[in-house]
């Protein structure tokens, strides 16, 4: 005996993107060491800094900038800003330093730990951020090795909707609508141009400027920052190679979207 068995297909879930229409949008702090106690200046740091004020500033965020700060001065500047009646809509945090597998550098060489500078945004230190995306973007050495490059050969060929305004009470993890991107993976070091600036930096705020204009969710778009680093070469044999690495626990698209040209 044959027993049928029916198979029901349901439509499938939208994706749900967060709420991206605050004016302004929020905030987004960057804090720069470039200068240090003992260790050698990030000579090419203040063109991020110029390019990232730029771009945030076109997708409409309030922009706060801080330089050369200690461990302690970085924790005090974090522990600062979580306290804020956040009423935009997301929240930005650029870090850009010397580091290592433990974290960030302060001015006077002490590291200072990520979680120390994205736990204070969390549930439980920040309410007015619950539930909106909270974004860190670090520039920083996680370790002293080099990536060694490999050799790749690619085939060439080809690769929204608003949400209900319904209001619905839920519970989310206290660590939800968190991403963080970083321009290297652990261990290795991350490249800078004296000249020019960070490859990811500079990468990442030519793809958010692109972006914006066309919708495009901020998972692709560092997709793309990560192709776009991952095929630079350094070294005096131009043998080295960097890619940057992504944590989220985003529950939504998240869209930056231009606000002024």
């Amino acid at each position: 005996m044959v027993s049928h068995i029916h198979l029901i297909s349901s439509p499938a879930t939208e994706v749900k993107q967060y709420k991206m229409d605050s004016n302004p949008s929020g905030l987004c702090l960057i804090i720069n060491n470039e200068n240090f106690k003992s260790e050698k200046k990030r000579d090419g740091s203040q063109n991020d800094v110029d390019f990232l004020k730029l771009v945030f500033e076109i997708l409409g965020f309030e922009v706060a900038i801080h330089k050369d700060l200690t461990k302690s001065e970085i924790k005090g500047v974090m522990n600062q800003y979580s306290k804020k009646n956040h009423l935009g809509d997301c929240f930005v945090c650029c870090v850009l330093s010397h580091g290592d597998e433990n974290g960030i550098l302060g001015y006077e060489g002490e590291i200072c730990p990520l979680d120390d500078i994205t736990s204070p945004f969390d549930g439980d230190n920040c309410s007015t951020l619950i539930g909106k995306p909270k974004v860190f973007f670090i520039q920083a050495c996680r370790g002293k090795k080099r990536q060694n490059k490999a050799e790749l050969w690619e085939d060439v060929s080809g690769g929204q909707p608003g949400e209900k305004s319904d209001r619905v009470f839920y519970t989310i993890s206290q660590s939800s609508d968190f991403l963080i991107a970083m321009s290297t993976v652990e261990g290795y070091v991350s490249f800078r141009d004296t000249s020019k600036g960070s490859w990811f930096i500079q990468s990442l705020c030519k793809h958010l400027k692109e972006g914006s204009e066309s919708g495009l969710d901020i998972l692709k778009v560092l997709t793309e920052v990560n192709d776009d680093v991952s095929r630079k070469e350094a070294g005096e044999k131009e043998d080295c190679k960097m890619t940057p690495v992504i944590h989220f626990t985003l529950r939504k698209m998240l869209i930056f979207r231009a606000r002024k040209s």
